[in-house]
């Protein structure tokens, strides 16, 4: 088997959530906040945690377990909302958060990462791939599924 060859690094997020972790470009988050109280948007779907304000903005707080099929995980102490930049093609104040059930983590990428066996990976549209990080595996989400569900 061929060595993998260490390429440039990438500076990325592990999330974690309620049995699993994301992982995600460092560069898509413009801040991590303390959970903090949501309120709630009357006829939404499950998914949709509620929204928080951040900035003089309400941003929606989207939980990626409920995405998934899974229940969606309750607040919990030392949970955080990942507020991510906009959305490739939407307007410039249209952040959006996901609960995470920690403080993600750094994970400094360099190709040398073995990807996630297709049957090892979730069997939802809102996962693009994953990678093994010391022998744990973290999923990537897929942006344009997501975008989808939130702006249908």
């Amino acid at each position: 088997m061929k060595a993998r060859r260490a390429g440039p690094r990438l500076h990325a997020l592990e999330v974690p959530l309620e049995g699993m972790s994301l992982l995600i470009p460092s560069a898509s988050v413009a801040e991590v906040v303390n959970l903090s109280t949501l309120t709630a948007v009357p006829f939404s779907e499950p998914w949709l945690l509620g929204v928080i304000g951040w900035r003089t903005l309400a941003v929606p707080v989207v939980s990626f377990e409920a995405l998934l099929g899974a229940p969606t995980p309750g607040g919990r102490a030392g949970g955080k909302i990942l507020i991510f930049y906009p959305m490739s093609g939407r307007k410039d104040w249209e952040f959006y958060g996901v609960l995470a059930t920690a403080e993600p983590r750094p994970q400094a990428l360099d190709g040398s990462q073995p990807p996630v066996p297709e049957a090892g990976l979730p069997n939802s549209s809102y996962i693009a791939s994953g990678l093994k990080i010391d022998n744990r595996s973290m999923f990537i989400p897929d942006l344009v599924a997501l975008q989808k569900a939130f702006y249908p």
